[in-house]
């Protein structure tokens, strides 16, 4: 589904090559994986869903799963990725003994998540392939499951100047926030809202205590559609 050579290529500077881009923000990676989480959250709260488990599609390095563990206090957690070499330094990085990894799509239970998250993965799959994508996650998750589905903001020009900085970014077809939604539709997602989030660079962080009441307009960096698998 993803150019796994590529990801392959760059899992053991990753790192580096994406705080490249997003050193115009004056924040590292951690800042934003933190917040995504956090905001996450609070979302789910109010809807009255508190996820066990957690499967990360697309989960890189497995950044998010100590995050993901610490807001949400998740008893278990999925990391999928179809990079294998991306995978390997999960594994070596996390040690949570909770976290399970694999970049076998086969060996993900059907039916067994409550929650699926997903942060900047879709812009690098073939759109014509996203369909089959999105059905992996539908049918990974339980009736009722959650689908956090996190997305660079193609209306902000400050995302496609940072993603053409980054060597595995900067041919990636971003999504519109409307295309999300109409593809997490048509796999059968009840979709409960749109956010977006991370309006103000590092520079600018004393208004930061803003961005919830900018939430709904199209203005960070990225943004947040929250999906439900109904029946």
């Amino acid at each position: 589904m993803c150019p796994v050579a590529e990801f392959d290529t760059y899992a053991s500077n990753y790192d580096e090559a994406l705080n490249r881009g997003l050193a115009l923000t004056g924040e590292a990676k951690e800042y934003y994986a933190a917040g995504r989480v956090k905001w996450l959250r609070k979302r789910l709260a109010s809807f009255h869903c508190t996820p066990s488990n957690c499967l990360d599609f697309g989960c890189g390095t497995g950044t998010s799963a100590a995050f993901l563990r610490e807001e949400l206090k998740i008893a278990s957690y999925s990391g999928f990725d179809p990079s294998a070499e991306s995978i390997s330094q999960a594994v070596q990085q996390n040690t949570w003994s909770a976290a399970k990894f694999t970049s076998d799509q086969s060996s993900l239970e059907i039916g067994g998540f409550e929650l699926a998250f997903c942060n900047g993965v879709f812009h690098h799959i073939d759109p014509e392939q996203r369909e089959q994508a999105v059905s992996l996650v539908w049918r990974s998750l339980k009736p009722g499951g959650v689908f956090a589905l996190w997305e660079n903001n193609r209306w902000n020009p400050a995302v496609h100047y940072a993603m053409s900085r980054v060597p595995f970014d900067r041919d990636a077809q971003m999504l519109f926030p409307s295309q999300a939604r109409a593809l997490l539709r048509k796999a059968g997602f009840s979709v409960l809202g749109t956010d977006y989030c991370f309006v103000f660079p590092g520079a600018l962080r004393s208004l930061r205590f803003l961005e919830p009441a900018l939430c709904k307009l199209p203005l960070g960096g990225q943004y947040l559609v929250l999906a439900r698998k109904d029946g």
